[in-house]
């Protein structure tokens, strides 16, 4: 069967004096992420100079993998991050059909409950 890579990446523009916070918690979530089944990886990184921008990917070996990733109960701290900022951050999620938003994780998560 062809497996087909994804990637969710997500940007934010944060104050300057969350950037550390906001990069440890996601430092933690991506040390839990990189044990699930199919992930290829995650990472963490910053550009202080365009607006404290913060940076954070996952990729994955199939989409069903990044669904149930997705579906993951700790996805929810994910989400409570994207909560917390002050401008929404871009959401994007690149897989093998085309690339789609948030609204796929809205979707996914929605279909659970």
């Amino acid at each position: 069967m062809y497996s087909q890579r994804v990637r969710m990446t997500i940007e934010w523009h944060v104050p300057t004096g969350q950037v550390r916070p906001m990069t440890m918690a996601l430092h933690s979530l991506a040390g839990d992420t990189r044990g699930m089944r199919g992930c290829l990886g995650c990472s963490v990184s910053t550009d202080l100079s365009n607006q404290g921008t913060v940076r954070y990917t996952e990729d994955f070996l199939t989409e069903e993998d990044m669904r149930e990733r997705v579906r993951d109960s700790s996805f929810a701290l994910l989400i409570t991050l994207l909560e917390e900022t002050l401008e929404p951050p871009r959401v994007e999620f690149m897989l093998a059909k085309g690339t789609r938003g948030l609204d796929f994780a809205e979707e996914l998560r929605s279909s659970t409950t």
